[in-house]
């Protein structure tokens, strides 16, 4: 069993720590606050074009990934994760960077923060649609779990990805062992996953490497997510609405990306509260330190398109 227990009073200090820390937050009122630049709709029209002076409208959300050498199988999408939002303007919206901890660290921040904010007031908004970055498979349902809130799991399998992928994202190779997380209570994982080799030993098998995906997780949505395990999710199909569950001071789209082995899938995860599960605090700790899921910048990969 992966489980690190600290003496009642540092661990305390610690776990108060961390929770603090995990929680994502937008920052305050803008001093001179703009609203988002919007992207057009992607139906043509046979109105006559803008005259010169008119601001240009951006690119469409969906944004095919172009590959360096032509390919006859279908060109993998890549979607804004906020509808009518462009990637290209994603950028502006971070109120929370990407700030990868050392590995086996449940320090923040392991993901990426977007934030519309009021024209007006600064404030950070809610009710904005998120969509699905790309095309893949529900791997975890989380119905209003610290510190995740309403969140879905997507799995993208790697083979899905064009060749460039692969070394613009930068992704990292397996690990040869699962990390022993400090400073956090772990119970053991489920052996009957098929997706971990050996878990019951904490390692990875050295000649059988699992197939590997990218996954995305999209944190503290406004109400329970209206999909099951299993399902078949489309680049830009929508997931739900930004909002402030879980661990957020304020409303805003938490996304993490990972790649790990593909086909694995939790029940729930959990950490940090009274009434998680140890199922749920071992997926958790797989999700986040166990070293079997590796951090990807979301950045990296929304920058993929042309």
């Amino acid at each position: 069993m992966l489980k690190i227990q600290m003496p009642t009073r540092v661990g305390f200090h610690l776990v108060l720590l961390v929770t603090l820390l995990v929680g994502c937050h937008t920052p305050g009122p803008a001093t001179t606050p703009q609203t988002p630049a919007r992207t057009a709709t992607r139906e043509t029209t046979s109105e006559s074009p803008p005259p010169a002076s008119a601001t240009p409208a951006l690119a469409s959300t969906t944004t095919a990934i172009s590959t360096a050498t032509p390919t006859d199988t279908p060109v993998p999408q890549l979607c804004s994760p906020l509808e009518e939002i462009d990637l290209e303007v994603l950028p502006e919206l971070v109120s929370n960077p990407f700030a990868p901890p050392p590995p086996g660290s449940d320090l923040p921040h392991q993901g990426l923060d977007l934030s519309l904010l009021d024209p007006v007031g600064g404030y950070a908004l809610e009710g904005q649609p998120v969509q699905a970055a790309l095309a893949g498979e529900v791997a975890v349902v989380i119905y209003d779990r610290f510190p995740y809130g309403y969140a879905l799991l997507i799995e993208t399998p790697d083979p899905a990805l064009p060749p460039m992928a692969n070394s613009t994202l930068r992704l990292p190779t397996p690990l040869p062992q699962m990390l022993i997380p400090a400073n956090l209570t772990c119970p053991q994982p489920e052996t009957n996953n098929p997706a971990l080799l050996n878990a019951d030993q904490g390692i990875f098998s050295p000649d059988d490497q699992p197939a590997r995906s990218i996954y995305i997780l999209y944190a503290h949505l406004q109400g329970p997510p209206d999909f099951t395990p299993g399902e078949q999710v489309q680049c830009g199909q929508r997931l739900g609405l930004v909002g402030k569950s879980g661990n957020a001071l304020h409303p805003h789209l938490h996304i993490e990306i990972r790649v790990g082995p593909s086909g694995m899938r939790f029940g729930s995860l959990a950490h940090y509260d009274n009434s998680a599960t140890q199922a749920e605090m071992a997926s958790y700790c797989t999700w986040r330190v166990s070293g079997i899921f590796q951090l990807v910048d979301p950045m990296a990969l929304f920058s993929l398109a042309p």
